[in-house]
This record gives structure tokens, sequence and C-alpha cells, in this order.
């Protein structure tokens, strides 16, 4: 016979209430174990597991104990029953001992879940085993089955909620429903079995008596007080823990902050907070990491790494460590994974995780302007169930490092903004001042001291202010600066007005301005402001204004000035034209006057004729004499005489030029002469270089037709082998006339020197003058440059060399004619009375003369073999020229005495070399001249 049973209502309900208040005291327990370490660790467990699985046994001997059959009196086995606790208890610990606490995996889950669900269900049949009773206990098995798979996944589930974080709503919601699903394991159980009686059955026996309510209330009541006090320990244990977590947390924050503090370079910082955080959360690495601004590759600069654990630092792309981890970080959420390998699937990131050692990571980004500027994270190389303390103390850290590195770069713009203003201050030689209305107290810089005449280290007052401002000043400048102190005006401090130096008592003139700083009462509490020295302006304006006054009366000035120049330069025009027609008209002269004074001087030695005679050719040869000088003062007007080098002091030439220049180019044009002193002398012609000077500085002048600046200079300049003039080595004396003027293109500039080119248009100029420069520093020894750019000037330089400054001075004394000057000389002259006169007087020297009236018949002469020692040649006549002649001469006989005689200045093409003799000219001048042809020769 199949007996009935019954529950006690009172009972079951405190058996469910044991259930749920043993899985909520489970989970607090669990909380403090995943917090601990060490022997806390072992406590805690134990603790976690007696709880569970104490409370578990409670329920269901409780349960138990409300069940009854009315006619079965029901006893229990005290063994079975004790052991039905130990397996409860220890299978529970054990599910708990395997269970990764930081950080649980699926597997430890399942195999936690199913060891404790293995010791509830053996804990429920061995308890019902341990039923005393004459019947017979049968198990319908579906709902044995139901009862066992109930016990597996409420474990499971426990386990699963014992290794999360939960907070106290959520605990008590888990633990309601844990509690629930363990009564319901155990009176689905009750449900499958089936009690069939062996014996006579009295209906007054087996009913629940009141001993048997009492035991399980009492059973109850322990077991609750038992978790009750379980609950106090865990809240003890979680205050003091919190207590001393805040205490290690301030100093760990205290220790941050003063090693930030004490940074002052970001990546320094940087790597300390790293550092310190990876150290107090017991990670194996931390590091932070700078963003490119595509948002994708990002730099690890350092990290902090826990021992016998390789380095990050390295080029990543975000994008490879997987969707969840690019996502998070760029929209600015922070990323924790407790799990690689179970959070995140193949392809979404595990790998590139793995590769660099990371099973679990917080890692926090920086968001700035909505862009990802950089990464702080913390990596542990195995699963771990990071605790919102962690995340928290994470989340904290990376805000005071950005926070410091963001203050690092604000002090490092702001003292590069400092420093700008600091150097446009000083720059712009402008001054602050500040006076504190509070404290009547003026701040000065040195600056703003020295415009009032006080040394830098001289503290100042009001007092200094005041008495520092001109009388005429002092009022207006008071009067201003009250109105900006005032709270009802608040106007603006401009003023300008004159200082007279405390120490030095120098007048200055200042321009002050300044603004009025009130607070939320009206209360002026500062009035700063700037101060400039305005001293050069005022002058400047003082001198417009007496420009102003006096501008009729100097126009006036100026134009007759520049009538007299303009008439200057016109008699100069006139003077030039006069000078290159007596320079051919001297020519001329030469050769007329050389027969003349040739002829009286043989006569006057000869001492032909009577005392009347003589006193006519006297007369005649003086007459002769003063024409000699008029030609030749007629040459030194036109600056046709030959080229005679001399030592030349630069300095005296150019200052001595300095009015000719500026009344030859006009006053539009500024001229500026700049030679230092001590300059040694140079090797030149002086009238030609003086005229070299003036021809450029009206190239210039053309060149600048609105006017400009015009500098003469001088200096002494090393050339070495590869110098651009290509002179030799050695020291040069260069000088250089520089304009403002319109410049030259390119092939202008290239074309400059050549003869006959002229950019002045027909008429304006013969475009000699260049290259008469040219030639005259080529004929010295020295070099001419040019530098020029199409707007912006001209620079011509010439080099001359460095004189040995010993005056060379020729002395012509009259030598006696002896033996030693005997020979054949060849005359050639294409004027036949210059010809027979020169031939006389080297006949009165001792020497056989043969003449040609051209070079060509002297040449001819040569061919025919005629023999002579001494070729005396006019240099200009019809065809071949003197110069050719000597040339000619020369390649046949090289050693050939050679002399020219010109009467003309232009002796162009004539080598230096080549002895000279100028038209008209006497016997002793010949014979001198050919003496130091002889020793000249002898000492070669």
């Amino acid at each position: 016979m199949i007996l009935a049973s019954v529950h006690d209502t009172h009972l079951v309900a405190l058996s469910v209430i044991i259930a749920i208040f043993g899985s909520f005291t489970a989970l607090s327990v669990a909380a403090r174990v995943r917090a601990s370490t060490g022997r806390s660790f072992h406590v805690w467990l134990v603790a976690a597991a007696a709880a569970l699985g104490g409370s578990i046994w409670s329920m269901h001997f409780v349960a138990m104990l409300a069940f009854s059959m009315p006619g079965m009196r029901i006893s229990y086995g005290v063994l079975p029953t004790l052991l039905s606790l130990v397996l409860a208890v220890g299978f529970t610990g054990a599910g708990f001992a395997i269970f990764h606490w930081h950080g649980a995996r699926i597997r430890r889950v399942l195999a936690s879940g199913f060891l404790i669900g293995t010791g509830v269900t053996s804990m429920h049949y061995l308890g019902m085993a341990a039923m005393q009773m004459p019947a017979t206990l049968t198990y319908n098995v579906p709902w044995v089955f139901v009862s066992v798979t109930i016990a597996m996944s409420a474990s499971t589930v426990a386990v699963w909620l014992a290794g999360r974080d939960h907070g106290t709503g959520s605990r008590t919601a888990a633990s309601i429903v844990m509690g629930i699903a363990i009564a319901g394991m155990h009176y689905t159980g009750m449900y499958a079995a089936t009690f069939t009686h062996s014996l006579r059955v009295d209906r007054a026996e087996g009913l629940a008596s009141l001993g048997q309510t009492y035991l399980a209330t009492v059973i109850g009541l322990i077991t609750l007080l038992v978790l009750l006090l379980g609950l106090g320990a865990v809240q003890i244990e979680r205050i003091l823990h919190r207590g001393a977590d805040r205490e290690a947390r301030l100093r760990f924050i205290s220790e941050l902050n003063d090693r930030l503090f004490r940074s002052s370079d970001p990546g320094n910082a940087m790597a300390a907070a790293a550092e310190l955080l990876g150290r107090k959360l017991a990670v194996s690495r931390c590091a932070y990491a700078d963003v490119d601004q595509n948002g994708d590759r990002f730099w690890i600069r350092s990290d902090y790494n826990a021992p016998g654990l390789q380095s990050s630092i390295g080029e990543y792309s975000l994008d490879l460590f997987g969707p969840r981890a690019a996502g998070n970080l760029r929209a600015g959420e922070c990323l924790v994974v407790r799990d690689v390998v179970g959070e995140l699937a193949p392809g979404e990131g595990r790998e590139m995780f793995q590769a660099i050692a990371i099973e679990a990571i917080i890692c926090c980004p920086l968001i700035n302007d909505g862009r990802l500027e950089a990464m702080m994270a913390v990596h542990q190389d195995r699963p771990r169930d990071w605790t919102t303390e962690d995340i928290a103390l994470v989340r904290e850290v990376v805000e005071r490092c950005w926070a410091h590195v963001r203050r690092i770069g604000a002090e490092a713009r702001l003292r590069e903004s400092e420093e700008r203003l600091r150097l446009a201050v000083e720059n712009a030689e402008v001054g602050f001042w500040d006076v504190d209305i509070v404290h009547n107290a003026l701040i000065w810089p040195p600056r703003t001291k020295a415009m009032f005449g006080i040394s830098a280290n001289v503290p100042v007052t009001m007092q200094d202010f005041y008495d520092g401002l001109h009388s005429d000043d002092r009022e207006l400048t008071a009067t201003a600066f009250a109105a900006a102190a005032d709270p009802d005006q608040r106007t603006l401090y401009d003023v300008e007005y004159r200082t007279i130096g405390k120490e030095d008592r120098i007048v200055r003139w200042i321009a002050a301005k300044g603004r009025g700083v009130f607070d939320e009462g009206g209360r002026c509490l500062r009035v700063a402001g700037t101060v400039v020295e305005i001293t050069a302006r005022k002058q400047a304006e003082e001198a417009l204004r007496e420009l102003n006054a006096t501008l009729e009366a100097r126009v006036a000035a100026a134009l007759t000035e520049r009538a007299e120049v303009e008439e200057v330069l016109r008699q100069s025009q006139k003077m030039e034209s006069m000078g290159q027609l007596t320079g051919g008209v001297a020519h001329d002269f030469n050769n007329l006057l050389t027969p003349i004074i040739g002829s009286l001087d043989l006569l006057q030695r000869k001492g032909l004729g009577g005392e009347r005679e003589q006193r006519l050719i006297a007369g005649a040869a003086q007459s002769a004499e003063r024409a000699r000088v008029l030609v030749q003062r007629l040459l030194a007007f036109a600056r046709r005489q030959p080229l005679q080098p001399v030592a030349v002091d630069l300095a005296k030439l150019l200052n001595g030029m300095g009015h000719l220049v500026s009344s030859t180019i006009g006053p539009q044009i500024k001229v500026v002469i700049d030679v230092p002193a001590g300059l040694p002398l140079a090797e030149a012609d002086h009238n030609q270089l003086e005229m070299a000077v003036l021809n450029l500085a009206v190239n210039a002048r053309d060149a600048m037709p609105d006017g400009g600046t015009l500098r003469l200079s001088a200096h002494v300049e090393a050339i070495d082998q590869d110098h651009r003039s290509g002179l030799s080595q050695d020291r040069y004396l260069c000088l250089s006339v520089c304009d403002t003027g319109l410049g030259m293109d390119g092939p202008t500039l290239t074309r400059a020197i050549e003869p006959f080119f002229s950019t002045k248009g027909i008429g304006k100029g013969t475009g000699l003058g260049l290259s008469m420069v040219h030639g005259l520093a080529s004929q010295l020894g020295g070099a001419l440059a040019i530098q020029s750019q199409q707007g912006s000037g001209t620079m011509v330089k010439l080099w001359l060399p460095v004189s040995a400054a010993v005056e060379q001075t020729e002395e012509i004394r009259d030598e006696p004619v002896g033996s030693t000057w005997t020979g054949t000389a060849l005359v050639v002259d294409d004027e036949n009375f210059v010809r027979m006169t020169t031939a006389d007087m080297l006949i009165d020297l001792g020497y056989k003369v043969i003449e040609a009236s051209s070079g060509e018949e002297a040449m001819r002469l040569i061919g025919d073999g005629t023999q002579f020692d001494l070729l005396v040649t006019d240099h200009l006549m019809p065809g071949m020229t003197g110069a050719d002649l000597a040339y000619a001469v020369r390649e046949v006989r090289p050693e050939q005495a050679v002399l020219i005689v010109s009467g003309y200045a232009d002796v162009a093409g004539i080598d230096a070399s080549l002895p000279r003799l100028t038209k008209p000219f006497r016997r002793d001048e010949l014979a001198a001249r050919l003496r130091q042809i002889v020793i000249s020769a002898t000492a070669h």
C-alpha cells in the first residue's frame, strides 16, 4: 500500500529561507575569497564551502523534518545524517578549491559545478537513505533525473555567481534564485520518492510531532545564526580590508602625485606612473602608448614589465586587436577583458593579444578633440577577474597622468609664450608697470626704471613716479591716473609725458597706457599697463615742424643749388669736349714742336753764327719750350698724358673726389664715402684712376633716374688662387663703386665690359667706359669685376696692386757723349721733319742713321738684310703703327733695342715693357732715354 505524505508549510518556508540566506552568505564569503591571497584565501575558501554546503544540508534536514506520513513513524540514522553533512561540505569545498577565482574559465566553472552538484545530490539521497521507517522506498527515475539536473544546474550557477563581483542588490537577487533552485531540487527529489508500507498502519502514528517541529526550528535558527555570524565576519573583514585598501590607495596616490610632480618630462612621468601602477596591481605589464592621427597606428614608448616578461615596446595597429578593442577605445570607453580566450573568438584580436602575452587587460583611452590620442593599459599574462577597485584605480591613475601631461604641456607652452613675449617686449623696448592700490606698492622692471633714470636694483615707490615727471606734465598725468583708478570712470590711462632721470637727469618722452582692475564690489585693486620711450619720435616730430616752417626757403635754396650744379655740369661737359679737342690738337703740336726744339737744340750746341744769331736761336728755343709746356698742360687738362703708375693714396683720392662726384651726378643721389684709415698705397696712375672713378659714378647716376645712394669704398683684400678675379695670390686694394639703381640682367651683365656695348641709346654713350676701366685695371696688374641684379643695383670692384710706397723719379741729366754711344739706328717716322730732326740728334750722339718713312718700309729694309743696333719709331703712323713694328722686329730679333716716340697720349696697345719717349724732346732727353735702354740691355 502506497503511503501519502504531507509537509509542514512553516518548516518548508523555513527551509527555503535557509537556502536563500545560505546562498547570500556563500556569495558574500566568495567575494572575500576573490579579494584575498595566501592564508586568508584558504580560510575564506573553507568558510564559503561551509556556508554553502552547511546551509544546503541544513535546508535539506529541515525539509526532511517538515515531511511526515500519517500512519508511519519516521526516524533518522545519526551516522548517515552526519555523513550527508560531510558530503555536502566536502564536495562544495572541493568544487571551490578547483575553481579559478581570478578569471573564471568555462571548463573550471563546469567542473566545480559538477562536484558541488554531486555533493548536493549525494547529500540529499544519503539523507533519504537515513530515514528509518516500516516502509519500502522507491524512486521515479525521470523525476530523480530532474532533481539531479536541478542540483547540477544550481551548483554551476552558484559557482559562476561566486566568481563574479556583485553589489548587494544583485547578490540578493542571485541568492533568492539560488535558494529557490536548491529547495526546488530537494522537493523534486522528494516528489520522486514513493513509500510502500510493509506492516500494519496505525493512522494515529506518523504525523509530525511538536518535538519534531521544535527540532527543525532549532536547527534552522542555529543555521541562520551561524550564517549571520559568517555575514558579520564578512562585513567586519570587508570594512577592515576597505580601510586598509583606502589607506594603501591614499599612500599610492600620494606617491604617484609626488613622482609626477618631480617629473617635468611627459615621458619620464608616464614611465614612473606605469611602474607604480604595475607594482600596485601586481600585473605582468603596464604600458602607455601614443596614437597616430589616423587613430589606428600607435607606439608603446615605455612599459613596466614583471620579472621574466618581455617588453611590449614597439609599433602596433589598433585594428589588429579586434573590433571590440578598437571600437571601445575610439569611442572613449575603457576596455576590460578578463579572459582573452574566453571572451574573444579567433579572428577578433585574440591572436594579437596572445602574441604579446596578454590574457587579461584594462586599457583606458585619452580622447582629445574627438580623436584617440593616447592609451594606458595594464596587462596580465593569465586570465584575471578585474575587480571594480582595480578598474577604478587604473582609471584614476590614467586621469591623473593625462592631467599631469596636459599640465606639463600647458606649462611648456606658457614658458614658450612668456619667452616669446619677453623677446618681443625686449626687442620692442616696451616696459611694464603695475600699481598695487591695496598695498600702495609700485612694481617696475629694470627697463621701466631706466626710463626714469633709475638703476635696476633700486627700489621704487609712487613718489618716485611723481617726482620723475616733468613739472609741466605732472598734473595731466596724475589726473589721467586717478580717472583710470576711479570705479565710476574706469577710463583708459593713455598719456604722453616727459620724465627727468633721477640719477642721470636726462629728459625723456614716455608714452604710457593702462587700465584699472576692480573687484566685484567696484574697489580698484590695481592699475597696470605698459610704457614706451618715444623721445626719438618727439624729436622727429619737432624736426618735422621746423622743416615745414622753413620748407619754402629750403625749396628755393635747393632750386638755386640745382641750377648751380647744372651750370657746373654744363661747364664740365664743355670742358670735356674741349679736352677731347685739345687732346687731338696736342698730337699735331707735338709733331710740330719736335723738329723745332730738336733743331734749335742742335744749333745751340754747335754754336753756329755770331752773338746776334745765338741770341735769336736762344729766344726761339725759349719760345718753343714754352709751347711745349703749354701742350703738356693741355694734355693734363684732357687727361691724355701717358700712363704713369705711382703710389696713390686711395683714401685721399676718394675723399678729394667727393664734391666732384656729388656735383656731377646731381642732388637726387646720396654719395657715401667709406674708406678706413691706414690703408696701404696703391700702384696706379692718379689721373687715370680718378677718371675711372668719375666714369663709374656717371654710369651709376644714369642707372638711378629717380635718385638713390652711391657708395665709394676701399679696403685691403687677400686674394687666393681660386679667386674669381683670376689674380695671382697676393694682397690687393679693392676699390668698390656701389649704387642702388636699376641693375642689369644676365645678358647685359655678360657683355658689360665689351667695347662699344652700351644700353644708354644712340648718342648717349660711347660704350667705352667700362671697357676703359677694365683695360686700366689690367694694365696696372689688377682686375675688374661687376656684380649686378636687375632691380637691386650694381657693384663694380676694382682690384689694384699694393705699392711698395717708394717714390720713383726720373732725373734727366746731360750725359757726355762718348765712344760708348755708337752703332747704327733705324729711324722710322711718317713726318719728314720729325724724322730728319731725330736722325740729326742720333748722328750728333754718334750713331749712324738709316731712315724709313713708314713701318712697311722699315720691314722691307729688314727683309733685305739691313743691320742696325737701335730702332727708333713713331707710334701713330698710317698703316703699321710703331708698336706693331716693334713687335714684328722682335719676332725676328728678340734682343733688338727699341724706342717708341709718340706725341699722343693714347698709347693703348703698347706693351709696358717697350721704352717710350714723349714728343717733343731735346737731344739730352733722347740721350738719357737711350742710356737707360743700353743699361737695361746690359743688365739682361
